[in-house]
């Protein structure tokens, strides 16, 4: 299996922190409360950095591309009940909430909305997907940081997209609603929960 994320995942941290300072990290531990007897599934969750404190209170599956990723979060989650996977999510399991950690943006939309298809047979009624991820940002800083991150990625790990995609209008065609949302960075980094309607 090719790693597009092998080398850059022992410096991924620092450099996200560089740029970001701990906000990547605040975004994808916003809704990690009341997990506690939930079966989760996060997908796409890197070296696992951001569950490291929540380990305990998570039970269920962690998927990653990549096999590197994969071992960095095998140290990060060794106490959570948590079960790895490495590769694509098979599409199989029912789970009360999915994560989506800054994932849906290295995605095409047609994808995306395949992916959306499957969680939403996956979750129970009232079953909840949580999303961490870039959104448009709200000044020209942030644009061209933007376009240079893209750059980057593109370059590093074979990144497939050159815009972000609109998660709003992808997930309430497929039937879900925004019910709670957090920010940071003018709303360039968001947070947010979405309900099976």
């Amino acid at each position: 299996m090719s790693d597009a994320y092998g080398f850059l995942a022992p410096i991924y941290q620092p450099l996200s922190r560089l740029v970001f300072g701990r906000d990547l990290i605040y975004a994808n531990q916003a809704f990690l409360e009341g997990n506690t007897g939930k079966k989760i599934l996060i997908i796409g969750g890197g070296d696992g950095e951001a569950y490291r404190h929540f380990g305990k209170n998570l039970e269920g599956e962690f998927w990653d591309l990549s096999p590197r990723m994969i071992q960095l979060a095998t140290n990060s989650l060794k106490d959570s009940g948590l079960t790895l996977w490495v590769g694509a999510w098979k599409g199989t399991g029912e789970f009360g909430r999915v994560y989506l950690p800054f994932v849906l943006d290295t995605m095409p939309d047609e994808e995306i909305a395949q992916l959306i298809r499957q969680l939403k047979i996956c979750l129970p009624n009232h079953g909840e997907v949580i999303i961490s991820d870039f959104f448009e940002p709200g000044d020209f800083w942030q644009k061209m940081t933007q376009r240079a991150m893209i750059a980057f990625f593109k370059v590093m790990a074979s990144h497939r997209r050159k815009n972000l995609p609109d998660i709003h209008a992808i997930l309430q065609l497929e039937g879900f609603e925004l019910i709670r949302e957090k920010c940071w960075r003018k709303g360039w980094i968001r947070a947010q929960v979405w309900r099976v309607m």
